[in-house]
């Protein structure tokens, strides 16, 4: 077969400028649109003709040398011809139009059962001009489905979603084929369909319980040291309650505010706080309280966390009172007290003494 009178480039619908890879694409583009599988059997005469020419244009175009010698055979007969006729150059050969598919292959990936995804196809026409019409043959396959199936009219691409799944328990794992016929104006395009099925990943471990959180006291422990019955002493010890991981504090307040031998003054109750202070004072001691060491507990709840403050005093019988300048003056004015009336007693005595006397010896 004479080459040179035949355009190569329009036969794989490619510019004279192409490269290799252009080449081999535009190739295997044709090749599945012109294949006999998906096209009517009165056709398949003329299919093999159409793919007896791309294999020749194929062949020659991928080898440089080959090429190189058609692009000169081309151009030597067209010059030849043009100056054995004198007729004008002819208009340049329309290219074919081609369905372009996007993508060529519909590949979901690896997918796990009980998982799903989506792919789009994409058909157009080389040309850009309008589908007349164009639908797909099956809208669902070994392993997917065509979204919402319909037919298309005088559209300038069609675009059909494909969805996956969710694949079951029960589906083989590893790769998995199939194909997606499309009905385009007149001819049927073939679209593979792959996917590969993986096992389901093992769950994930529990999550941890969160960590409690803890009241942090200070002081956790209170020492009043000795107490006794009636003694006076306005002592007091700020404590200062907060939560561990420093969280705020919604409410808080002392359970127990007062004991034997203490009592909380002042913050038994708060609310949205960072921490919780109080005071407690010791006293007063009741008088029939035994004589021995106490401890109580003060119970302190932060947003229903209770945690214990330890509070501690010897109770002891009272001492002497200690001899003090005031005590010293009160002491000279009692006994100057009972020196006057002793002496009154004496002189009452010896006027009562005398006048019995006097009487005894009248």
């Amino acid at each position: 077969m004479k080459t040179s009178s035949i355009d190569l480039y329009a036969v794989l619908g490619l510019s004279k400028d192409a490269n290799l890879a252009a080449i081999r694409k535009a190739f295997r583009a044709r090749m599945r649109q012109t294949h006999p599988d998906g096209r009517p059997p009165e056709d398949a005469e003329a299919a093999h003709k159409e793919m007896v020419l791309l294999n020749l244009a194929y062949e020659t175009l991928r080898d440089p040398g080959k090429r190189a010698a058609y692009d000169l055979d081309r151009r030597a007969a067209r010059n030849a011809k043009q100056e054995q006729h004198h007729e004008p150059t002819p208009p340049p050969t329309p290219q074919p139009r081609v369905i372009l598919l996007d993508p060529q292959v519909v590949d979901f990936g690896s997918l796990f059962t009980g998982e799903t995804r989506d792919q789009i196809v994409t058909v157009r026409l080389s040309d850009n001009s309008t589908i007349r019409y164009a639908w797909a043959l099956t809208d669902c396959g070994d392993f997917w489905q065509v979204v919402d199936p319909q037919p298309y009219c005088d559209v300038s691409a069609v675009r059909l979603r494909l969805r996956v799944g969710p694949l079951s328990e029960h589906d083989a794992l590893g790769l998995r084929s199939d194909r997606l016929r499309i009905m385009v104006n007149d001819l049927v395009v073939v679209v593979p369909v792959r996917i590969n099925v993986v096992a389901a990943p093992p769950p994930p471990p529990p999550a941890s319980p969160p960590k409690p959180r803890a009241i942090v006291l200070n002081p956790r422990r209170i020492n009043f040291g000795s107490l006794w019955p009636g003694m006076k002493s306005q002592e007091q010890v700020v404590v200062e309650a907060r939560f561990d991981d420093g969280s705020p504090i919604r409410a808080a307040r002392v359970l127990n505010p007062a004991g034997s031998f203490w009592h909380v003054v002042s913050g038994s109750v708060a609310r949205d706080t960072a921490r919780f202070v109080i005071r407690i004072q010791r006293g007063p001691v009741a008088p029939d309280q035994p004589r021995r060491q106490l401890t109580e507990q003060v119970q302190i709840c932060l947003d229903g966390v209770i945690e214990t403050v330890w509070v501690t005093a010897f109770i002891t019988t009272p001492l002497a009172p200690r001899l003090t300048l005031a005590n010293w003056r009160d002491f000279r004015l009692t006994l100057l007290g009972w020196f006057m009336l002793l002496s009154l007693l004496l002189l009452v005595g010896s006027v009562v003494f005398s006048g019995v006397y006097a009487l005894l010896n009248d």
